[in-house]
């Protein structure tokens, strides 16, 4: 009979933080529903409002274990949802973005239709996106280095230089052009000096 007696107490205790946190009393709130997890550690609502309590408190770091612990003490998956949500919301308020960001994933894998959650998700993606720097020059030439490992990347040289490098490669292109033009031509005098067989 003692085990019903302290099911009804921690019941009243969280009653009591319930009124305490509606007067916006968050610290009273807070440690009446940490009395009912005394009397009853697997008393997932106590341990989820003692969460928005703590939060409430600006004890966000106690509040996300007592998240936590909510939702180890039930198999509810619509509980364990809020409970996710609502560290991600407290992550997001903290500027924890990738805790944020893993929490609203959990609260989604659990309900799929929670739309607040979906639109708190792409929020603190799009975030995390603005804070990420964009890669520097130097690792995108690099990559581009690392895609074309077969075109090695011609050495900087000064302009000058380089206009006379291409000149003499068109020069000497000229040239050996003209030498197979005289040999064809030479060649062709000869055949044309003989006659072809008639068979």
């Amino acid at each position: 009979m003692a085990a019903a007696s302290n099911g009804q107490n921690d019941k009243v205790l969280v009653m009591r933080g319930n009124e305490h946190y509606k007067k916006g009393d968050y610290d009273k709130a807070a440690e009446a529903y940490k009395k009912a997890t005394d009397v009853n550690s697997a008393n997932a609502k106590a341990l989820y409002n003692l969460g928005n309590a703590l939060y409430k408190s600006q004890q966000a770091e106690a509040a996300a274990k007592a998240f936590e612990a909510a939702s180890e003490a039930t198999t509810d998956k619509g509980f364990i949802s809020r409970s996710s949500y609502n560290k991600g919301v407290m992550h997001s308020r903290q500027n924890q973005l990738h805790e944020s960001i893993g929490s609203y994933k959990q609260a989604l894998k659990l309900n799929p239709q929670d739309e607040q959650a979906r639109e708190n998700l792409q929020r603190a993606l799009n975030e995390l996106k603005k804070q990420q720097p964009p890669p520097p020059k130097q690792d995108q030439k690099n990559q581009n280095q690392s895609n074309n490992q077969n075109k090695p990347e011609p050495k900087p040289q000064n302009k000058s230089k380089l206009n006379e490098q291409q000149a003499e490669r068109m020069l000497n292109a000229l040239r050996q052009e003209e030498k197979r033009l005289q040999q064809n031509k030479q060649s062709k005098q000869r055949s044309g000096n003989m006659q072809e067989k008639d068979w």
